[in-house]
């Protein structure tokens, strides 16, 4: 299935309207079943899609590593809803072990409408105590990078993207999807596939940084959480209680640093 789909658009401006050609970004229901029995279903971009369902897995605390994974399939299906044709993706999943069902109450819709977070937050079991620290200009180059190679999004400007950085501004993983939660799952799933570290690693997202965003970086132990837009009331709060450092609006004249600000400044 295609990542993208074309279509005309009415574009106004005062000079009059005229037909422009668009490319919108794909979008998917992924249904994932674990062990013969449906887990949840989420709006996604059909892209690396293995990574998602591993790092939706993980962080859900059904697995530890990819190899207890014995078979994943991956099937489309079409269903007519309405007015629209919906492709539904199906990921088959089949564990070395059993797992218990999640509670319904700890499975919700994300606030911006694409993909799923857990209705209770991971905690680290203590803060996030990692000395690194990244020169500014780090920051603004890990925009540039992120930016440049997020593909999808310079195609459609419909997608989020996420980025994990080494400490000296070197890509490690890159994850684009409709819905910013998806990306952080993506990346998580990308570490397990590929044996990347995340740990001391830093985690740049173009999407707001929410508290189960937060809840997810924390659960990668990354220490330094960096976004293109701003972190909610409640995500400074968790950073600063998790000693995880958070900046947003990164611009070449400005950083706003949030919470423990001496990974950045180098000073307590």
């Amino acid at each position: 299935m295609t990542t993208m789909s074309e279509r005309r658009m009415a574009l106004w401006t005062p000079e009059g309207i005229t037909l422009e050609p668009v490319v919108l970004p794909a979008e998917v229901v992924l249904c994932v079943q674990v062990n013969g029995t449906q887990l949840v279903s989420i709006a996604a971009s059909p892209t690396q899609q293995e990574a998602l369902v591993l790092g939706f897995l993980h962080y859900a605390g059904l697995i530890r590593a990819a190899a207890e994974v014995r078979a994943l399939h991956f099937s489309y299906r079409l269903a007519d809803s309405g007015p629209a044709t919906r492709h539904t993706l199906c990921a088959d999943v089949w564990l070395d072990h059993d797992v218990d069902p999640l509670p319904d109450s700890w499975m919700r819709t994300s606030g911006c409408g694409s993909g799923v977070v857990l209705g209770e937050l991971r905690e680290p079991n203590q803060p996030l105590a990692h000395q690194l620290v990244i020169a500014p200009h780090r920051l603004i180059e890990m925009r540039q990078t992120l930016q440049a190679e997020a593909v999808l999004y310079q195609q459609t400007r419909g997608t989020h993207a996420s980025g994990l950085f080494t400490p000296e501004g070197d890509l490690l993983a890159l994850a684009e999807d409709i819905g910013r939660h998806n990306t952080l799952d993506k990346l998580l799933g990308l570490c397990l596939l590929h044996g990347i570290k995340s740990e001391e690693m830093i985690l740049f997202t173009t999407g707001r940084i929410s508290s189960e965003m937060m809840s997810k970086a924390a659960w990668m132990r990354t220490p330094f959480v960096s976004s293109m837009t701003a972190p909610s009331s409640m995500a400074v709060t968790l950073a600063e209680s998790w000693g995880i450092t958070t900046v947003g609006y990164v611009r070449a004249g400005q950083i706003r640093i949030y919470a423990h600000p001496w990974r950045l400044l180098g000073e307590t």
